[in-house]
């Protein structure tokens, strides 16, 4: 199994990297990392490159503008500054598109959307607003919700009031806290305004009202972990999200709970690999 070190770009122009094992077929999987993170660190990426490798799609994990804290690409010759701490989420959409459209260049075309906490965020802020035909399925691994997430910082509203209001001065990348939420993270204005607004584009389980996950149509897959710690900080049990997911999901989405495995799936990787295979092999 080969992995290639990829460099394309987004359709905004910014210059993304990423890791593709082309299995040379139609198929493929996009896998969008969460929060911080990025393309490579997940030990379950490991495990499901093998899995779809077995199975002849070809999968590529990219960092998108969100890598890391803070973090620096070329747009052209200018150097532009985002991760966690500056990403617009709705520039998420460039991100993807730019890997979709890498892909096609390749002669893919079928494609499926995979992405982890807030990357599952992106992946259906795509969905609902492409409306893309080439991408076949999702799949959402514990797909965090951003303002309930938010609300778990007894600073949030006073958080949200800053970010409006220096935003307002133009002041856009000052940051509201340089540890906000519980993983004590920095957070500029721009992005706070974007990833835990309700009613924003990040708002998939609806706090503002619509839900927009409910609106995916395209085949899909959630799963969760019951010891997630966006669970238990959030819902309290996994019994509580599942009751509130069943409200708002379409009857195209589909539901797996991993019992014990947490946020980031750490020695449920092979569980997960099952998981997800039984879906893919289904639905592409």
């Amino acid at each position: 199994m080969n992995v290639d070190f990829v460099r394309f770009q987004a359709t905004d122009g910014l210059e993304l990297q990423g890791w593709l094992s082309d299995a040379k077929g139609e198929k493929a999987v996009i896998h969008i990392h969460g929060m911080s993170g990025n393309g490579y660190e997940n030990y379950f990426l490991d495990v499901l490159r093998a899995m779809y490798t077995a199975h002849g799609i070809s999968f590529f994990t990219i960092d998108t503008r969100g890598r890391g804290i803070i973090s620096s690409f070329w747009k052209g010759n200018e150097s532009i500054l985002a991760g966690s701490c500056f990403e617009i989420f709705e520039e998420s959409v460039h991100d993807i598109q730019g890997a979709i459209d890498y892909l096609r260049s390749l002669g893919k075309k079928e494609i499926v959307l995979q992405g982890h906490s807030l990357g599952g965020s992106k992946v259906v802020h795509y969905l609902v607003s492409k409306k893309d035909p080439s991408v076949k399925a999702a799949i959402l691994l514990a797909p965090t919700d951003m303002v309930g997430w938010a609300k778990t910082d007894p600073h949030n509203t006073k958080y949200v009031a800053k970010a409006k209001e220096l935003i307002a001065q133009g002041k856009v990348e000052e940051l509201v806290s340089s540890q906000c939420w519980l993983d004590k993270t920095s957070i500029s204005a721009q992005t706070y305004e974007t990833i835990c607004g309700a009613g924003k584009a990040v708002d998939i389980y609806g706090h503002g009202g619509d839900a927009v996950l409910g609106n995916v149509t395209t085949p899909m897959l959630i799963v969760y972990g019951d010891n997630d710690i966006g669970i238990t900080e959030i819902d309290g049990t996994i019994g509580v999200w599942e009751k509130r997911i069943e409200k708002i999901k379409h009857s195209n989405t589909e539901i797996a709970i991993i019992k014990g495995a947490p946020h980031g799936f750490k020695i449920f990787e092979e569980k997960l690999a099952q998981t997800i295979e039984r879906f893919v092999v289904s639905k592409t």
